[in-house]
């Protein structure tokens, strides 16, 4: 993802109005933690909407704290690319009535920076508003840090939104409105870098390097965000890069599983999210591109572990109501006949599983490849595709 760096204001501002987290007509899509006064997430494509009614102009500001502890983990060969862990800045994208905010493209509205304290709350501009009714969406446009599969606290805290007058002396706001009911549909997705949209810009990996040490991802343009888009669902996203679903690419204890269990991914702390608080109609999952060949290792038994995630949801969101779409590729094919039991044991089981067959996207066809990882291009491809099929089979 391209940045439009905009400096964060100081976090105090007495001729101001704020709207806190806690208030009635925000509404929130993703997975968020309350705590104390604030809203704390992680996950690419969490996202926070309201409505502001103003009787005259005014500048809407976003008061973010994020967190970052440095890795306690030393060892090399046990934590892989956690040592490597800093801070990293996390990329939003604002949307004014439907008007992307900033440069445009895959470009980010603002971005978090390295010089920010951890912990303290910032306030970054959203846009200059004139008076009527403007609907404001927030969005993260990047995954959590990526450290090799022992997370570091990588989170965000949303302490509310700021209405600040041109002249503090002639300025009044006249409140804000109801927005509208979020989309009835909800699709869930759990994966990896395919999903998360590591590098889909094409703009090269992670540099560890300060101009901006990020994934260089637009997650607004990954085949799973798209595919809310296209059936007008909301979609909640449980995807980080390098992570597996028995065993991760760089080492590191903690995979997919165990972080799509948690309200926030980069705290170590299991069982944290409540899975009846927002029951998906649709659980689809790509995972088995980093587990390389521990997917057919009887030790690691990913059909069982694969099977039982997804029955365990099935049963959490209605056996009888929730599908499930287990993919395969488009990097790699070679777990595609784990995939294939895990359906057939998933069946066995009542659940309602089908195969989303992502192979071959990345031929040439469709676009190019970035990183060896899906562009947008393909992203564009996949979501149309996966689109259909979820369409077709849930008789939407």
């Amino acid at each position: 993802m391209l940045f439009a760096f905009v400096a964060p204001l100081p976090a105090f501002s007495p001729a101001s109005i704020k709207i806190p987290p806690s208030d009635p007509s925000l509404q929130y899509i993703g997975r968020f933690e309350e705590r104390g006064d604030a809203r704390l997430f992680d996950f690419a494509g969490c996202e926070i909407r309201t409505r502001l009614v103003l009787n005259a102009p005014a500048t809407a500001t976003v008061e973010l704290a994020q967190r970052h502890l440095p890795s306690p983990c030393t060892d090399p060969v046990r934590c892989g690319n956690t040592i490597s862990s800093g801070f990293e800045v996390n990329a939003f994208v604002v949307f004014v009535n439907g008007t992307r905010q900033g440069p445009g493209g895959h470009n980010a509205s603002f971005v978090t920076s390295k010089e920010q304290q951890d912990g303290v709350p910032y306030e970054f501009p959203l846009a200059d508003l004139p008076a009527g009714t403007h609907d404001v969406r927030v969005v993260k446009a990047t995954e959590p840090d990526w450290n090799g599969g022992d997370p570091v606290p990588n989170y965000m805290s949303f302490t509310g939104f700021h209405l600040h007058p041109a002249s503090a002396s002639s300025y009044f706001a006249a409140g804000h409105g109801t927005l509208p009911p979020l989309p009835a549909r909800k699709l869930e997705f759990l994966g990896d870098s395919i999903t998360a949209g590591y590098c889909n810009t094409c703009l090269g990996p992670h540099p560890h390097s300060p101009d901006p040490p990020d994934h260089r991802e637009a997650f607004l343009a990954t085949w799973d965000y798209q595919v809310g888009e296209l059936l007008d669902a909301q979609v909640h996203t449980a995807a980080w890069s390098g992570l597996g679903m028995v065993r991760n690419c760089c080492l590191g204890n903690t995979t997919m599983p165990g972080i799509f269990r948690r309200t926030l991914a980069t705290e170590n702390i299991d069982d944290t999210w409540d899975f009846a608080s927002w029951k998906a109609d649709a659980l689809i999952v790509n995972l088995g591109t980093n587990d390389g060949d521990a997917v057919l290792d009887p030790h690691y038994d990913y059909v069982g572990v694969y099977a039982n995630l997804v029955a365990d949801v099935a049963q959490r969101y209605g056996i009888g109501r929730m599908h499930a779409f287990l993919a395969c590729g488009p990097m790699t094919d070679e777990y595609c006949d784990p995939v294939f039991k895990t359906i057939a044991n998933l069946r066995a089981r009542g659940v309602k599983a089908h195969f989303l067959d992502q192979r071959g996207f990345l031929n040439g066809t469709f676009g190019p490849p970035c990183c060896g990882h899906p562009g947008v291009e393909v992203d564009t491809a996949m979501a149309k595709y996966t689109a259909a099929t979820v369409k077709q089979v849930m008789g939407w």
